[in-house]
């Protein structure tokens, strides 16, 4: 089921980064590709931006510029990271669905992944 704010003036979300981290290296997830969709009422998705994780894992925006609040998928291409770094794979993609209400300006969604366990957070 997707969520939707109230009819009326969407709040605008004014940026959406993440940052991902290995847990089993204990380092920061360095080349991952990462994009972000929203998700309509009926789940299709439509891509809305992306990055790659930087040097310390993060990627600061994932949009160009402000999105409309409501429902996100983030898609975290992690293949090439878990094959080159641990040379092996469980998960060639991990996906986090997010419903983001615009009561904040900044969402940050940080992902703890290691080759067989991930996990996501509201960070700050």
């Amino acid at each position: 089921m997707t969520v939707h704010p109230p009819p009326g003036e969407p709040r605008m979300i004014a940026r959406i980064s993440t940052h991902v981290l290995d847990t089993q290296a204990g380092r920061p997830a360095v080349g991952i590709p990462v994009g972000l969709h929203a998700v309509a009422e009926d789940g299709s998705a439509r891509y809305v931006g992306g990055g790659i994780t930087d040097n310390d894992g993060r990627v600061g925006s994932l949009s160009d510029g402000a999105v409309p609040a409501g429902s996100y998928r983030l898609i975290f291409d992690t293949v090439g990271y878990f094959v080159g770094v641990h040379h092996a794979l469980f998960y060639p993609r991990i996906t986090v669905d997010v419903y983001l209400d615009g009561a904040r300006s900044h969402y940050h969604v940080p992902v703890l992944a290691g080759l067989y366990s991930f996990a996501s957070y509201l960070g700050s």
